[in-house]
């Protein structure tokens, strides 16, 4: 039990400099469940994507700095990732998450501010490589790895993937090659944490030219079948993607940082002012947040996860699961009614 949090935790503290009440239950980690623990095989019969979501760790924060006139309490953001896969195309990351290695890169100046800007728990074993062994994964079978935008906590386990595509918005790359020091920190930007050979497995995005989506605009079809649209998200970062996938369970709408909580979309409230200084474009995030608010009500059967809102992952992980027990059961009925039929 953390002394700082007062909670049971599968995570340790690297370090906290905001201090969280003893009884303050909004920092506790997701529960972990076994559905994690199985995956069905891609098929060519079905054009829906196998959708597993694996939590990385999380960050404190103030609500107060997350959404406008949000309580002085601490809430955890966590860092979700989805592994996506498709019947020919394989494995797709969106986003790695946090990893160990943001320790090493935030040990020295200016970086190690990031830590006491935002206080991390996390836990080896949550690292996106550690979780692919209880899919029978290697990393050799993530074929590509959507950046959704550079800020550290969703770049953090890039390295572990060193023969994947990367893909990237042009305008997101642009912006992240070119920033060092204070001002990449500026703009949640950690250097180190960009393979060195980024640009040779690049695939950069300039192009939003197919189908439309309600509100969110022209999209990037990742696979040509619709299966994987990729959506601007501008505002928070520069070339900010999100990712509409249409996966077995339902369609699913990785918003990324569009918005931190989903409060922000459904109730129009940006972040507070104070959040512009390291945001890429108030306005456009403002925009952004708008456009999700629209989008929600015209595609009302797509779930929107904000990357940090615990909300709509304790939501979607439990989906997920359900889904995995219900899939379970139909196969266990199956196969007792072909042994009760056999001859």
């Amino acid at each position: 039990m953390s002394r700082e949090s007062g909670v049971r935790s599968q995570y340790f503290v690297v370090e906290a400099r905001v201090p969280v009440p003893r009884r303050d239950t909004t920092a506790q980690p997701l529960p972990t469940t076994d559905y994690r623990l199985t995956t069905s095989p891609l098929t060519t019969h079905d054009p829906r994507l196998t959708a597993h979501l694996l939590d990385t760790g999380y960050c404190l924060a103030s609500e107060s700095n997350v959404i406008r006139g949000g309580r002085r309490r601490q809430i955890a953001c966590h860092a979700p990732v989805a592994l996506l896969g498709h019947p020919q195309h394989g494995w797709t990351l969106f986003d790695t998450g946090y990893a160990p290695r943001i320790l090493d890169a935030t040990r020295t100046w200016p970086f190690s501010l990031y830590r006491r800007m935002t206080p991390l728990r996390l836990n080896p074993r949550l690292a996106v490589v550690a979780q692919l062994g209880a899919l029978s994964l290697t990393t050799g079978d993530i074929r590509r790895v959507v950046v959704s935008h550079f800020h550290a906590d969703h770049i953090a386990g890039l390295r572990d993937f060193p023969h994947a595509e990367l893909i990237a918005s042009h305008a997101a790359w642009d912006d992240a090659r070119q920033r060092r020091g204070f001002r990449a920190l500026l703009r949640g930007v950690i250097p180190a944490l960009i393979p060195d050979d980024f640009v040779a497995r690049a695939r950069l995005i300039d192009d939003f030219t197919g189908p439309t989506v309600p509100a969110l605009g022209p999209t990037h079809d990742l696979f040509g079948d619709g299966s994987a649209l990729l959506v601007p998200l501008p505002g928070h970062a520069r070339g900010q993607l999100g990712l509409l996938a249409r996966t077995e369970r339902g369609d699913l709408l990785l918003a990324a940082d569009g918005c931190w909580l989903s409060r922000s979309y459904r109730e129009r409230r940006p972040p507070p002012a104070f959040a512009n200084l390291i945001a890429d474009d108030p306005r456009a995030l403002a925009a952004t947040i708008d456009k999700l608010h629209d989008f929600a009500p015209a595609r009302p059967e797509v779930a929107i996860l904000p990357t940090h809102c615990t909300e709509a992952l304790g939501r979607e992980l439990r989906r997920e699961a359900a889904y995995h027990r219900a899939t379970q059961h139909a196969t266990e009925n199956a196969t007792a009614t072909a042994t009760t039929a056999a001859p």
